[in-house]
């Protein structure tokens, strides 16, 4: 069973059948459940306050009270479990940010910004309910009845809910299929961010359908418009805007005209900011600020300015480090005298990252890609060191105690497979676990995702099931042990292997299809190597499952640097 596979959590989840047994699965008693949907009025449920907004204006958050807050945080877990978002989706995406948002339209001739009216208010309790009712979740009425009142205030989506963005994007699912049809028939691209839709094209005109220009301006193509109706939505026509290379194009507060950066007065305003705070004080620094119109926000914030300028220079920075910009080094090096309340400048720790082969190092460097452009683990600048074959375990703790008796400065990591558990035991790892081997030296093994605990794994086992074993169009595939017999034989009759009575947890043996003979086993070397460089069916991967191995490489780089 792969990484992905549904936790014990979302199983029992998805199989619930009555109102009591929600109540049991949420830790209630049905009578308490019961109280808390029908008796319980909305104003015990929820604090509602007012935000300011960036250009002015206020949004109303509905925020739910503690007991509430713990309850919609579990459902919050399973259904994103079960519904995740749709690749359009940048927004309230684990380790997906406005960055990606932004990144996707760089460097383009047109950008097309469309927001969508009223959001959250739009998505109503019976669209939630037929949500839950519909696939993947296929409730019963009376429990989808249940989860929709405890996700909804007042027959909507609130916005402060935790469970408000994960429903909103599965709401969203039929909407972000149309947006992405439209686009590649135009030879676009999209992508949406909470009610934030953004399209953009090289094209030498927008696509009509898509934005009609009248004159000096554009309003919203016939296309676009009945992709959003249809969907349950409507377009703001005051905010949307079409934006050419010749002028700013700001995507989700961002310039992406050429490559992706903070605008050019966000910039000039926190060098001011700095200024202020070195030469005048915070005091005075805060009266100066506060009649700015472009700081809106922070006038109506309780915060001190101080928090201001570390949200803002913390922000900087990881713009910076996903962008390869080096706008919060300048700030950091130029006004010395508040460098308290900066973020120090990542260098990024350097080290050498070993295997057991090079096909593991091509695993782990398009891992570390996936999530370094997710803003994950920034800092890393790996060496990945490749053999020119496959060494095995034993072979590489040889090298790494080799490496470690020359006492070399370079911080060496030898990452292991879990697959061969007396060579783990004598060498005291397990999953997640390093030893160190000298002064700089350390051996580690693969950590160990959602799906694997207590069984033997490799690294390929790292990626879900359906993307392990997808096959190729010449028609080979990953092959799994669990696929076959006692006698070789493929559960499905398709396929036989050659020896049925191999452990590895990868088939590495000769499989051939039982109509024509056909060799169809993709190798390990193959596969690696078609993931490394996103060859189809393989250029959409999801690397989740090698988290909890670079959080293990996380704990020996900062037991090493800190």
């Amino acid at each position: 069973m792969g990484p992905l596979s549904l936790s014990s959590e979302a199983t029992a989840f998805s199989g619930l059948k009555t109102r009591e047994e929600l109540a049991s699965w949420l830790g209630l008693t049905d009578r308490k459940l019961c109280y808390l949907l029908y008796v319980l009025p909305s104003t015990k449920k929820y604090i509602t306050f007012q935000v300011a907004k960036r250009n002015g204006g206020s949004r109303t958050i509905d925020a739910p009270h503690p007991a509430l807050k713990t309850i919609q945080r579990k459902l919050l877990s399973v259904l994103r479990e079960l519904a995740p978002a749709t690749g359009v989706a940048k927004g309230y995406v684990s380790g997906v940010s406005v960055i990606d948002h932004a990144r996707l339209h760089r460097r383009q001739r047109y950008v097309v910004l469309v927001d969508l009216e009223n959001f959250f208010p739009t998505i109503t309790f019976p669209r939630v309910r037929g949500a839950l009712l519909g696939r993947p979740f296929s409730f019963p009425p009376k429990v989808a009845t249940c989860i929709a009142q405890l996700c909804c205030k007042d027959g909507a989506l609130p916005q402060g809910a935790p469970t408000s963005p994960v429903i909103s994007n599965l709401i969203c699912r039929s909407l972000d299929h149309k947006l992405l049809a439209l686009a590649k028939a135009n030879r676009c691209r999209v992508s949406r961010y909470a009610d934030d839709i953004c399209f953009s094209t090289s094209l030498s005109e927008v696509p009509s359908i898509i934005a009609t220009r009248f004159g000096d301006n554009y309003v919203a193509g016939p296309s676009l418009i009945e992709s959003v109706c249809s969907s349950g939505f409507s377009i703001n026509p005051k905010k949307f805007k079409v934006r050419s290379q010749q002028t700013q194009q700001l995507v989700t507060g961002l310039v992406v005209n050429r490559g992706v950066s903070m605008p050019r007065r966000w910039r000039k305003q926190l060098r001011v900011l700095l200024h202020l705070i070195d030469k005048r004080g915070a005091v005075r620094a805060t009266e100066i600020a506060g009649n700015w119109t472009g700081l809106a926000a922070f006038r109506r914030a309780a915060g001190s300015i101080e928090q201001l300028v570390r949200g803002k220079t913390n922000y900087a920075q990881h713009v910076d480090l996903r962008c390869d910009r080096n706008f919060s080094e300048l700030i950091y090096r130029n006004y010395s005298g508040v460098r308290k309340l900066m973020p120090r400048p990542l260098k990024g720790h350097q080290f050498r990252v070993m295997s057991e082969g090079k096909t593991d190092l091509l695993h782990l460097e398009a891992a570390l890609k996936w999530f370094q452009e997710r803003g994950e683990f920034s800092d890393f600048k790996p060496r990945f060191v490749n053999f020119p074959g496959e060494v095995g375990d034993v072979e590489l703790l040889k090298t790494l105690e080799r490496i470690a008796k020359s006492d070399v400065p370079e911080l060496t990591i030898g990452v292991f497979d879990y697959d061969n558990v007396k060579f783990m035991n004598r060498e005291m790892l397990a999953p997640g676990i390093h030893r160190q081997l000298g002064s700089r030296v350390y051996a580690m093994c693969l950590g160990e995702p959602l799906g694997l605990v207590g069984s033997e794994f490799c690294i390929e086992l790292l990626y879900s099931r359906a993307q392990l074993v997808a096959m190729t169009t010449d028609g080979r595939k990953i092959f799994l042990p669990e696929d076959f017999d006692q006698g070789g034989v493929s559960l499905d009759g398709l396929y036989k292997r050659a020896f049925p009575k191999a452990t590895a947890p990868i088939v590495s043996d000769k499989v051939v299809r039982v109509s024509d003979g056909f060799s169809v086993a993709l190798s390990k070397g193959d596969f690696s190597e078609m993931v490394y460089k996103s060859i189809p069916p393989f250029d959409e991967m999801d690397f989740s499952g090698f988290r909890p191995t670079f959080d293990a490489l996380r704990r020996i780089v900062e037991e090493v640097f800190r």
